[in-house]
């Protein structure tokens, strides 16, 4: 009688199969979690680089935050301030195209940086101000009002990429995640 070599009937590789899809099914939440945190991890440290860049860029100008021109076709600018793109500005100050790529804008299909080069956006209400008084002012139709510069954002996500929330660049040079999902305590 001929020996038959110990092989897996139908039913066992059946069974095999069906157990690894339960895990993998299992751990696939998981993993997608973890991955949008790493993808919210790179996107802090893209904006502390340019939160970095922008503090050397203060002195050698003036001591006055920079103007940055998101959208060069819709300018907020007048032609002649002197505005440019985050790019063009911090470029000299160890910004490169790679760190104004947000990982999560990435994965959108690079909706932001399709369009400007640069998945972060610096509102202007900083722009040209003195940084040395530690506030800034924010003008508004009502008038003027001064505002801590800690309490003033300096560069954010274009989107809401990050499990549904932003990541943002405080003037004081810190980096804070704003959610925006509906918390109840």
């Amino acid at each position: 009688m001929k020996n038959r070599s110990p092989a897996f009937t139908l039913v066992e590789l059946l069974v095999v199969i069906a157990i690894l899809g339960l895990l993998t099914s299992l751990m696939t939440p998981a993993i997608q979690k973890v991955r949008s945190q790493a993808e919210s991890t790179v996107c802090v440290s893209n904006l502390k680089n340019i939160g970095t860049a922008i503090w050397l860029w203060i002195p050698d100008n003036g001591n006055q935050y920079p103007r940055i021109e998101n959208d060069p076709t819709h300018p907020i600018y007048e032609p002649d301030d002197g505005a440019k793109s985050l790019y063009e500005t911090l470029k000299n100050y160890g910004i490169t195209t790679n760190v104004l790529a947000c990982p999560g804008d990435l994965k959108n299909q690079a909706k932001y940086y399709a369009k400007y080069t640069n998945s972060y956006e610096c509102p202007p209400w900083a722009g040209d101000e003195a940084v040395a008084s530690g506030q800034i002012p924010i003008y508004r139709p009502g008038g003027t009002f001064q505002i801590s510069s800690s309490r003033v954002t300096m560069a954010w996500d274009y989107e809401n990429v990050h499990d549904g929330g932003y990541n943002r660049l405080k003037a004081d040079n810190t980096v804070e995640h704003k959610s925006l999902k509906t918390s109840y305590k």
